[in-house]
């Protein structure tokens, strides 16, 4: 089956794309994962998005935290 990966940056601009040829939807979703490191990658099969990481939602989140505050 063929499927497209999409690396995107946190403004969701695409990066790169590549087109992966997999035996099912899992190994397409291994092969994805694979890809992301720093970037979120969505992982399409024609016009049904599969997968969509969090890296670079996860990473804002831990940045914007609040700062725990030292106990009295």
């Amino acid at each position: 089956m063929r499927y497209k990966a999409f690396v995107v940056d946190s403004c969701r601009q695409v990066i790169c794309v590549a087109k992966l040829d997999c035996i099912d939807e899992q190994a397409a979703r291994r092969r994805a994962e694979q890809m992301h490191a720093e970037h979120d990658v969505e992982l399409w099969q024609g016009d049904h998005l599969l997968l969509c990481s969090e890296v670079q939602r996860r990473t804002t989140k831990i940045l914007n935290r609040r700062p725990v505050s030292p106990p009295s």
